[in-house]
């Protein structure tokens, strides 16, 4: 099922070659909890523990439909469960399973239009079981826990849903306490529990404006239990939730305006930074045609503990309300933790290998100094960096302690989608052609590129590139209608 596109390998050695990759996904895998989410877990849905393909490109593969529809929806998205298996989703009614080698296993048909949203997949390295998540946009939505038993060839599935939730384009998110949450377009946030093959809604809460990007979970205020549940509204309001709905604990009304109100399309990233209070990360997207958007293409910085805007950042080759950023924030590891330069012997905090912090040209610990465009230069000692694509057709790279743009590096076409960081903090992302970029993430050389691969690339300019780090040096892609694998 797997189709070769680039490479000189034989279908022989090819196929042996990704048996190999698929075996170290597994062992990868092992300890890295939630990283089937496109990442690591709920404070940030867009990093990953393993390594990307730094080193480029040398052949990539097709997951070919193998349900009733020939071929995917819009909006593809791909992920890869603990044991190396596929999954592919779309806005076609059916999400399609794949073996470690690629070899189409199954479908679950919802009968209507399926999730625009990447699904969550829950997996146990020992286990021949695997559990998908999910919303719907078409139908009457509901939301949806499919299993999938690979006992049997090919693989079965089952499913349980639930109706209470409606249309939804947002991600499931799961709780340490294992209870699940999603949002529907209308906005209200629903609540529930999956065991023993039984769905049970435990609580919903209507906010009564539409959701349509990622909600976070995230443990706000350290006077409730457990983490709150983090929401954005496309007519510019935040809301912090309480863990089981029964309130709202508080909400900032910054981005409603009287003229037209922002856009928080892409929904919330929760950037910690240290000592410091974390903030909740809203980028601002256009609003539908018609509708003023005076603030499309920032970036909002909310402090959850005081409750007030951080910082507004109006990325340098932004024309505000022109512009947007339609995808998610990412951020990149903590680079306070770093290995000495010049001293391969010392390390300090370097689990994991968040990056290098270092100064000048002497190879010394240090800082890096940020020309504010103002005519000011501020010192930059924070290690709390986070990146995004924007429409303006560049990726930013963004201080989360101060709010100030650290660098940018030009893409071929805009970024419709977020980016991705592997555990060097090397930075992953594909824009409006499905071009894949891999950049630089480290201080010593912030916004680098390393190299760009345009074997994907199409005719258009808005192509949507939802990336995952599948395994070690592999990147799983779903750009308009296609699912790709492409290996270093």
């Amino acid at each position: 099922m797997l189709n070769s596109h680039r490479g000189t390998s034989t279908s022989t050695s090819f196929r042996s070659a990704f048996l190999l990759l698929a075996l170290a996904t597994s062992l990868a895998s092992v300890g890295c909890g939630d990283w089937a989410q496109f990442g690591n877990g709920p404070i940030n849905p867009h990093n990953s523990h393993s390594k990307g393909p730094e080193m480029g490109l040398s052949f990539q593969a097709n997951l070919l439909p193998g349900g009733a529809s020939p071929t995917f929806g819009l909006e593809v998205g791909v992920l890869v469960d603990i044991q190396g298996d596929y999954y592919v989703s779309s806005q076609d009614p059916e999400i399609q399973v794949y073996d470690h080698a690629g070899n189409w296993m199954g479908v679950y048909n919802f009968g209507f239009s399926g999730p625009r949203a990447v699904p969550f997949v829950d997996s146990r390295f020992n286990s021949r079981y695997s559990t998908i998540f999910t919303g719907a946009v078409g139908g009457s939505g509901g939301f949806h826990a499919i299993n999938v038993n690979k006992a049997t060839v090919p693989y079965t599935l089952t499913a349980v849903s639930d109706p209470l939730t409606g249309p939804s384009q947002s991600s499931p998110k799961r709780a340490k306490d294992r209870t699940l949450y999603i949002c529907d377009v209308r906005g209200t946030v629903h609540r529930y529990r999956y065991a023993g093959g039984v769905l049970t809604h435990l609580a919903s809460l209507a906010l009564g404006h539409e959701v349509k990007g990622a909600i976070a979970l995230y443990d706000a205020d350290p006077q409730y239990r457990e983490e709150e549940v983090l929401v954005a509204t496309t007519d510019g309001r935040f809301y912090v939730l309480a863990h089981d709905l029964s309130s709202i604990i508080w909400s900032d009304i910054s981005g409603v305006g009287p003229v037209g109100s922002d856009n928080y399309y892409a929904g919330v990233t929760v950037g910690e930074r240290g000592s410091l209070s974390s903030v909740a990360l809203l980028p601002i997207a256009l609003n539908p045609a018609g509708v003023f958007s005076p603030n499309s293409g920032k970036l909002r910085a909310i402090d959850l503990q005081t409750q007030t805007v951080a910082w507004e950042l109006a990325p340098s080759n932004t024309a505000v309300s022109q512009h947007a950023i339609p995808g998610s924030v990412a951020i990149l590891f903590d680079q306070g933790q770093f290995t000495v330069p010049g001293n391969s012997t010392t390390t300090i905090d370097n689990n994991p290998p968040g990056g290098i912090l270092e100064g000048g040209n002497t190879g010394t610990i240090g800082t890096i100094d940020i020309d504010d465009g103002l005519g000011g230069v501020h010192p930059n000692s924070s290690p709390y960096h986070a990146t995004f694509a924007s429409t303006d057709r560049y990726l930013y790279g963004v201080d989360i302690v101060t709010g100030l743009e650290i660098w940018n590096y030009p893409m071929s076409a805009g970024g419709y989608d977020a980016p991705v960081v592997d555990a060097t903090n090397i930075i992953y992302v594909g824009d409006g052609r499905s071009i894949l970029h891999a950049v630089e993430g480290k201080i010593s050389c912030a916004g680098c590129g390393i190299w760009a691969n345009a074997s994907l690339a199409t005719g258009g300019g808005t192509d949507i590139v939802k990336l995952g780090i599948t395994n070690k040096n592999a990147l799983a892609v779903g750009h308009e209608i296609r699912a790709e694998v492409v290996f270093q």
